[in-house]
């Protein structure tokens, strides 16, 4: 049995690619999502001002009703939490008690901005198989930049994690979807991550919760200006696209890419 789980309170945007992506390579889908950010404001500290916090404009629920209510694999749940830490887990315990369906051997954390072309899944899934005693392994990604056009240079960051439920009596988390004991990397595929190429809307509302959670849990501090100078008003000269006030030189710049005809064709892209 193979389930994968999402967590979710913004970002629709590749949601539907995304699961798509997967869908044939698991038993079970779980969207799990929240109404509420981490840590809930009613104003935010934005370029030297006080501003109301604007509520969220997405409705997940009504995107997977329109999207997934005739799919028998995908169940949507809501659920709030206060911390990104240790979140993963936490979910799959909440997904196991309510499940009628057997237990997993396999477990894939996903997020919504993340896209696996399609034939991947299957190649993580017999490569952890494979692995002897190896108890996850995850892929490092291609993080698009504003459009498909553009990418940022290749980061450590791990995307998609998957993990072998009998191999492990217990597993954690931490902010994202790995362990930090147990950051174990695929060499043969990579994730699309579609993070920065949310409508501006939504860029802009995630911008301004990270603004009003990152202290309180315990993550880098971003830079007020980021939103408008590096992203909006970005152009291929733009350098230091790091979100961190203290790490900006950490995304020199974008870079051109040139994206493979297949994924281009699975995401319908143009």
């Amino acid at each position: 049995m193979r389930w994968a789980i999402y967590r979710i309170h913004y970002g629709l945007d590749f949601l539907s690619q995304s699961i798509n992506s997967i869908l044939d390579s698991v038993d079970k889908v779980f969207v799990v999502y929240s109404l509420n950010p981490w840590v809930r404001k009613p104003t935010v500290n934005y370029l030297g001002k006080d501003i109301p916090m604007p509520n969220l404009h997405e409705d997940v629920r009504t995107f997977m009703y329109d999207h997934f209510n005739e799919e028998p694999k995908v169940s949507l749940i809501q659920r709030e939490f206060t911390t990104p830490l240790n979140q993963f887990p936490l979910m799959y315990e909440m997904c196991a008690s309510l499940s009628k369906s057997p237990m997993p051997k396999f477990l894939l954390f996903m997020e919504p901005d993340m896209v696996f072309f399609k034939p991947d899944v299957e190649v993580l899934f017999t490569e952890l198989s494979n692995s002897e005693n190896l108890p996850c392994i995850g892929t490092h990604q291609i993080e698009l930049w504003k459009s498909i056009a553009y990418r940022i240079p290749q980061r450590d960051r791990i995307g998609p994690m998957l993990w072998n439920l009998g191999r492990v009596s217990k597993f954690s988390t931490h902010f994202g979807t790995w362990h930090p004991d147990y950051q174990i990397t695929t060499k043969k595929v990579k994730n699309y991550n579609f993070g920065f190429c949310l409508n501006p809307k939504t860029m802009l509302y995630k911008h301004l919760s990270a603004l009003n959670f990152s202290n309180a849990i315990g993550d880098s501090i971003p830079s007020q200006t980021w939103y408008e100078e590096k992203w909006l008003n970005w152009h291929p000269n733009t350098t230091n696209l790091e979100i961190s006030a203290a790490h900006t030189h950490f995304i020199p710049k974008a870079q051109p890419y040139k994206m493979n005809k297949d994924i281009k064709k699975q995401i319908g892209a143009t």
